[in-house]
């Protein structure tokens, strides 16, 4: 729910990189921006899901979240953070 409360510049590199399990490089090339662009896009967004998270209570799923790099957020960390 948070993640589609994204506005579409921050929820895109989301999608694109933790959701889809798509480098940074790529999500530049397909939403038109640099690479740069693209990870400042991608620090914004965790600051504001780790905020309404919180605000929601989900606090410890914040702290894992918030502490991962792009890298590490992959489809596949994205299943097992899920699943925890």
């Amino acid at each position: 729910e948070e993640v589609a409360r994204l506005p579409d510049r921050l929820r895109g590199p989301v999608v694109v990189c933790y959701l889809q399990g798509q480098t940074t490089d790529h999500a530049a090339s397909l939403l038109g921006v640099p690479r740069g662009t693209v990870l400042s896009r991608l620090a914004a967004a965790r600051k504001r899901l780790a905020a309404r998270l919180v605000a929601r209570g989900v606090a410890p799923a914040v702290a894992v979240v918030a502490a991962l790099t792009p890298a590490e957020l992959s489809a596949d960390t994205g299943r097992r953070v899920a699943a925890a």
